[in-house]
């Protein structure tokens, strides 16, 4: 099973700043996370995880989910990045800095700031990397009225 989604509602943080609890599931993995909603609500999140969803199932070898936009201040967005590779996608967490961009960062089209996929785990890189099957993520894109538990 493939699907991105909030699963708490808004709520504040301990500095009464608004965000929302939600998880991403590649089959028996699920990856809970934070969306900061301070500069973007959570329709604009979910337009966006569609959009990207979208871009790997028509084709595209790359793209991004974001997880954070924190607005034009100095604090690093956050995404999940996913690569297509034959019939699997590799998921990783990457942060964008904006004192490393030469333009404002647009959340609604992070997909240039992915990047190349640097295997993790062959380079030895502290962070998790996911392997998932490309058939579930197509399904949840191009099916996602049925019911796939």
């Amino acid at each position: 099973m493939f699907r991105i989604r909030f699963f708490t509602p808004e709520i504040p943080d301990e500095n009464a700043l608004p965000q929302a609890g939600a998880e991403l599931q590649l089959g028996p993995d699920r990856l809970h996370f934070v969306v900061d909603l301070q500069h973007w609500p959570m329709a604009a999140y979910e337009r966006q995880w569609r959009e990207g969803i979208g871009r790997v199932a028509h084709g595209a070898a790359s793209t991004a989910l974001m997880t954070a936009y924190r607005g034009s201040g100095d604090e690093p967005h956050r995404m999940w990045a996913l690569w297509r590779e034959g019939d699997h996608i590799y998921v990783q967490e990457v942060s964008v800095l904006p004192a490393d961009l030469d333009a404002p960062f647009d959340p609604s089209a992070p997909y240039e700031h992915v990047g190349d996929r640097v295997p993790a785990s062959e380079e030895g890189l502290p962070i998790a990397e996911y392997r998932y099957d490309l058939i579930p993520l197509l399904a949840a894109y191009f099916f996602p009225q049925l019911p796939w538990r």
